[in-house]
């Protein structure tokens, strides 16, 4: 499991990365918000663990740029910043713990724990006879499992989370590949028709296509 550290005190990141990494964690530091959004791209994280005053990007425009293309992976805030206003703008963007600098390193670990056992358990249900499992990237219709890829799973759980919803094309798009390139469209069609085939077994959730628009996952 993967944590992505966003830490520009070179004390903490040491005590931190250590006991992070005595629990078996594989840990990447990011040492400003550019890095941060950069290294979160490259790495694909399972947790972030992010300071809020950091260089380029603090940690709440770190957490909203993420929170834009991506619900699901666990953001811890670690802060010094203790006051209720940054508290709550912490929470309001989308921090799934703030914890204070008061705690120690252990209880960094005892977080990012609990929010991967959280995730794990989450099954999006899309219908009686089918649903996605988060953790495992699995499409599941009825006894049939479909293990999708990671590109495949980021673009189907946007559909999932905007069930019965348009979901427009250039937000695929940014989840996918961060960017308008006419190759990345394609990508996106391909995408767009495996998953529309893999549900033609199944008459409770289907794709359909708002032409020049985008897409709506329909279920019930």
């Amino acid at each position: 499991m993967k944590v992505l550290f966003a830490e520009d005190d070179d004390l903490t990141v040491c005590e931190v990365k250590e006991v992070l990494e005595e629990a078996g964690f594989e840990v990447i530091v990011a040492k400003d918000g550019g890095e941060t959004l950069k290294k979160y791209e490259e790495t694909q994280p399972d947790v972030i663990i992010l300071d809020v005053d950091m260089p380029v990007y603090n940690g709440f425009d770190v957490l909203q740029r993420i929170r834009v293309i991506d619900q699901r992976t666990p953001v811890i805030i670690y802060s010094s910043l203790k006051d209720e206003a940054h508290i709550i703008e912490g929470f309001d963007n989308g921090a799934s713990v703030y914890l204070l600098k008061d705690y120690t390193p252990a209880a960094v670990v005892t977080q990012v724990k609990r929010c991967l056992n959280k995730v794990s358990d989450g099954v999006i249900e899309l219908s009686e006879h089918v649903c996605y499992d988060i953790a495992r990237d699995l499409l599941i219709i009825g006894e049939q499992t479909e293990k999708l890829s990671k590109l495949e799973s980021k673009i189907f759980l946007i559909l999932c989370k905007n069930r019965n919803k348009l979901t427009s094309r250039k937000l695929l798009l940014t989840v996918g590949w961060y960017g308008d390139d006419s190759s990345y469209h394609l990508q996106l069609n391909k995408i767009i028709n495996k998953l529309r085939n893999l549900l033609k077994s199944t008459d409770e959730v289907s794709i359909t296509t708002d032409k020049g628009n985008g897409y709506w996952l329909i279920t019930g």
